[in-house]
């Protein structure tokens, strides 16, 4: 690695008790075949096993190249992120979790290169494969499915909908999330989604498509067995996060928006109105913008329709099923009566009612 005095990509690593794990991550980094310097930043998170001593332990080996920040009390993912990133230095901000892999040793150049000559562009990210505990590649139909929301350009309406982004693949622009506030909450673990809407309203997003990383699903992992006070919590600070990020996409963007994309903020906002968080004054301001982004008589009956099917057929269908299962336990009670009272009889009599 060529070094100068500042870095150019700071890379962000948050890791909590991943000592099976950390090594390789760590590894992944210092392995960059890179033209400009790098920095990696370690943020460990009060970890109770070895996870600690390890990086320290590289730091020693690399102290031009690895920060591990002080000990501290434990924070939780978004606010060890924001302590994490708020010490890198670079132009340019890499992720890496402390349980991922990158396998491709041009990956950062590769980055850089195209952001350096791509001003417009605050993101690239690539694509992942997916491993197990032990490392070994797995399935993982789930990321198929994100695999097919990949896309490139002006991608916000997307992410508006789902993110998918993977964390350990991107790099972007450290300056278009200098007013981004990560809110330091244990409720909540999509920090890295928020950070991509603030970041899409500004400019383009890149898609180099291969794999360069590799994605780690393990039993302690944030993506598996996602207890429901978490996914109760990502709702609620995604809904909060867009008080902010609305009003600031109203201010930046000034392209003309088709009707799916003004149903789609449309309904947003709505959401926003009748459901928490959201103090007074933020309502007040969603309100205000409503207006423009009013999708028009046949936006608003798709929207109501869509509702519709949301909120009445589940219901519906669980009276269909709850009539189901009334009819077989009344069915079973009826045979049960039968065979006590004449037995010779039951298989017939059962047989004409049915």
């Amino acid at each position: 690695m060529l070094q100068s005095s500042t870095p150019l990509v700071s890379v962000s690593m948050i890791t909590y008790n991943a000592e099976k794990f950390i090594g390789a991550a760590i590894e992944g980094v210092i392995g960059q075949q890179v033209d400009f310097r790098i920095e990696l930043v370690v943020g460990d998170d009060c970890s109770t096993d070895h996870t600690r001593l390890i990086c320290e332990s590289y730091a020693a080996q690399y102290p031009d190249i690895i920060r591990v920040l002080p000990p501290g009390p434990n924070l939780g993912i978004a606010a060890n992120t924001r302590r994490t990133m708020g010490s890198c230095r670079g132009k340019y901000i890499a992720v890496c979790d402390g349980d991922d892999i990158w396998t491709d040793p041009l990956k950062l150049q590769r980055q850089v290169d195209f952001l350096e000559s791509h001003p417009g562009h605050g993101i690239v990210y690539t694509d992942v494969e997916t491993i197990s505990e032990s490392g070994a590649l797995v399935d993982d139909e789930e990321q198929e499915i994100i695999r097919g929301m990949y896309s490139s350009g002006y991608v916000f309406f997307k992410l508006l909908q789902a993110n998918f982004i993977n964390n350990s693949t991107a790099v972007f622009r450290r300056e278009w999330i200098a007013d981004h506030v990560v809110y330091p909450d244990r409720s909540y673990q999509i920090p890295d989604h928020i950070r991509w809407l603030h970041i899409s309203i500004r400019g383009k997003v890149q898609l180099l498509a291969y794999k360069s990383t590799q994605y780690r699903k393990h039993s302690q992992g944030l993506s598996v067995a996602v207890p429901h006070s978490k996914i109760v919590g990502n709702r609620r600070m995604f809904r909060q996060s867009l008080y902010h990020i609305i009003p600031t996409f109203h201010r930046h963007y000034t392209g003309a928006l088709n009707r799916e994309e003004k149903t789609l903020l449309f309904r947003r906002m709505l959401s926003l109105l009748f459901r928490p968080p959201g103090s007074l004054g933020d309502r007040i301001r969603i309100l205000r913008l409503l207006p423009a982004y009013f999708p028009g008589f046949r936006g608003t009956v798709q929207l109501a329709y869509s509702k519709w099917r949301k909120l009445v057929l589940p219901l519906t269908a669980h009276k269909v099923t709850l009539l189901a299962d009334f009819k077989e336990y009344f069915n079973q009670c009826y045979a049960t009566i039968l065979t006590h009272i004449h037995p010779e009889l039951s298989c017939e009599l059962i047989h004409l009612h049915c």
